[in-house]
């Protein structure tokens, strides 16, 4: 996994350049020689007061003490100096003391106060070390300007205040620079620690999208139920803190918990007791997450040996939850006592929902396998009793058509007209019948996918010539045939019977489904496309555009209502789709209804040699009969 930079933050006070080193916390050294000058001109000032109320010996002592306060500074702890609460009360004491010395020595004048007011008030608002020199070094001469341009009687003690305003300007402004920058590197150390949470949730966010993107990985390279649960059992113990893991899921049949997987514990221990499975399954009962910081100060517990036979203290539940029903809990388990905040247990509901999906559509899955299972064995049996029925129909059929034949063609005596008819009738209903049977054998050969093609060389043009004297007899309607194929058709590798069957099955239905009109049988070689392309087109009822999608389905018609014109079970075109596909072909159709329909098959064709013109054949055509010669 890659680390993410995280965001160091110097110690405290941080490292400054120039000047500012000078200001980054009140040093002893630099406080005690910053008010040697304060202390030094408060005495002079009080040493030549004419200060009425003040003896000389009173002044003396007040002196004398004024200089011990700053020499008993030298014995002060360092760090005391770095702390508002010292130096505070100091600034305050020397600001009184500077207060009463201007007051008892009776010669500072408002000038003298304006210019020292001004002189604190710039010294403490300058941002920058530098510019608290400026006016330290700009404050003597700007007075010494004034006072000297006014025209005024100079006073002796006159050059005694003139030092006053630098000495004020480094004292109060070097408090004042060292608050400033301790303010700033506040600030920055507050901006450093908010920048460290950002980079840390941010790592931690990262992560976690690495162990989900890991455990999504592991649990969808399977469908089985049991190597879903221990891949992510083995990658969630890998990514996560935790020292053991356990999955229990409900039985559907006895509506029991069952432990489903585990990781990191004895199976047989867990089995053996019931305490821990209470606090394994409670997540489940009460549909929410449960944390237990130190089970052995659970008082609820009992039985421990589990928890101090593997060495566990804590323990996380989180519920299981697909479709809407939970159905099992999974449980970290670790060796030291941890308390699992909202955000952790956030995480594991998120990671446990990812793992209920899984399983969920593992147990779907194993559902429709079972489900396919038993359809084809359903299908299996199906199948097997068509083929036998079917088999056993065709004996006694054969001989009723055998019969039937014989009676027609008065082998056993003679038959009167009404007779005839009759028998004509049996024959054609028994042929019907007969196709019937073979569809029905012919589609469980197909559903069994023991269907194959069987190439041979193939004659195009006297195999259209064979089908087309199949069809010279009479037909019961007033429906003529013609046949439209050119004598130079080729020869290539193809399946006779199946291709036989295809077009049979066309012809017929475009008869079927034609009261009066004409049926028209064409054939072409498109020899650029390399494909040989049959047509059936009949004058018929036609097909509805929104039926021509569903033709080519098992047990599909037109009308399927029982009051329909027309016979049949609806399987001759789904036989016709399956054999053109076995062929390597396509089949289409056009129509609309009253406007009849048009079949077009087309499979590959490859001749093996050149075709070769040939005779035209001649059949005889008389009134009443289908279609004459080729066309």
């Amino acid at each position: 996994m890659d680390s993410v930079q995280t965001i160091e933050s110097p110690a405290y006070p941080l490292k400054l350049q120039g000047l500012d080193r000078l200001f980054d916390a009140a040093k002893k050294t630099t406080v005690i020689q910053l008010r040697w000058p304060l202390v030094i001109l408060c005495s002079y000032l009080l040493l030549y007061s004419p200060a009425a109320w003040l003896d000389e010996g009173q002044i003396q002592a007040i002196l004398v003490f004024y200089l011990l306060t700053n020499a008993t500074l030298y014995f002060v702890a360092d760090e005391s100096f770095d702390s508002p609460y010292f130096y505070g009360p100091l600034l305050f004491f020397d600001t009184a003391f500077l207060a009463g010395a201007l007051a008892l020595s009776g010669g500072a004048t408002p000038d003298f106060y304006v210019a020292c007011f001004l002189t604190v008030v710039l010294s403490c608002i300058c941002n920058d070390s530098r510019g608290l020199i400026v006016v330290t070094l700009l404050a003597p001469f700007l007075y010494a300007y004034v006072v000297f341009s006014s025209g005024a009687g100079i006073d002796p003690s006159l050059y005694l205040r003139i030092p006053f305003p630098p000495v004020i300007a480094l004292f109060y402004g070097y408090f004042a620079q060292v608050e400033r920058l301790k303010k700033t590197a506040r600030e920055k150390e507050e901006q450093l620690t908010r920048q460290r949470k950002v980079a840390e949730e941010i790592r931690r966010q990262r992560e976690r999208l690495e162990v989900l993107h890991e455990i999504n990985l592991a649990v969808t390279s399977t469908i089985t139920r049991g190597t879903i649960l221990d891949l992510f059992l083995e990658k969630a113990l890998i990514h996560l803190p935790y020292t053991a893991a356990v999955i229990r899921l409900r039985n559907p049949e006895t509506a029991a918990l069952e432990t489903a997987a585990l990781k990191g514990v004895g199976a047989k221990g867990l089995d053996t007791s019931s305490q821990p499975l209470m606090f394994f399954d409670r997540a489940v009962e009460i549909k929410a997450p449960i944390t237990i910081r130190n089970v052995f100060a659970e008082s609820k517990m009992e039985n421990l040996e589990f928890f101090r036979h593997e060495g566990l203290l804590s323990l996380v539940g989180v519920p299981l939850a697909a479709n809407g029903e939970t159905f099992g809990s999974l449980t970290f388990l670790m060796r030291e006592e941890h308390d699992f905040s909202e955000e952790e247990i956030d995480f594991l509901l998120t990671l446990a929902g990812q793992v209920a999906i899984a399983v969920h559509h593992a147990e779907l899955f194993e559902q429709i396998q079972e489900q396919t299972g038993e359809l084809r064995r359903a299908n299996k049996i199906k199948d097997e009793f068509l083929g036998v029925v079917s088999h056993e129909l065709k004996t006694p059929l054969n001989v009723i058509s055998g019969y039937t034949h014989m009676l027609i063609e008065r082998m056993l005596g003679e038959i009167s007209p009404i007779q005839e008819k009759a028998l004509q009738t049996v024959s054609r209903q028994s042929k019907e019948l007969h196709n019937l049977i073979n569809s029905v054998l012919q589609v469980s050969s197909i559903e069994a996918e023991m269907l194959q093609a069987e190439f041979q060389e193939v004659n195009f043009w006297e195999f259209l010539s064979e089908l087309r004297a199949s069809y010279d007899y009479a037909l019961p309607k007033d429906v003529k045939i013609k046949w439209d194929f050119p004598p130079d058709l080729p020869t290539a590798k193809a399946d006779r019977g199946k291709l036989g069957h295809i077009l049979t099955n066309l012809i017929n239905n475009a008869i079927k489904f034609t009261d009066q009109g004409s049926v028209t049988i064409s054939a072409r070689h498109l020899s650029s496309k390399k494909l040989m392309e049959f047509k059936v087109a009949d004058s018929g009822v036609g097909i509805a555009t929104d039926q021509l999608s569903i033709i080519f389905e098992k047990f599909r018609q037109v009308d399927s209502s029982d009051t329909r014109a027309y016979g049949g079970v609806g399987l001759g075109l789904y036989i016709v789709k399956k054999y053109a596909g076995t062929l390597g072909g396509t089949i289409q159709v056009e129509s609309s209804l009253g406007h009849g329909s048009t079949f077009t098959l087309r499979i590959p064709c490859e001749p093996k040699k050149a075709p070769f013109a040939r005779q035209q054949l001649s059949f005889p055509h008389e009134a009443g009969t289908s279609g004459g010669g080729l066309v």
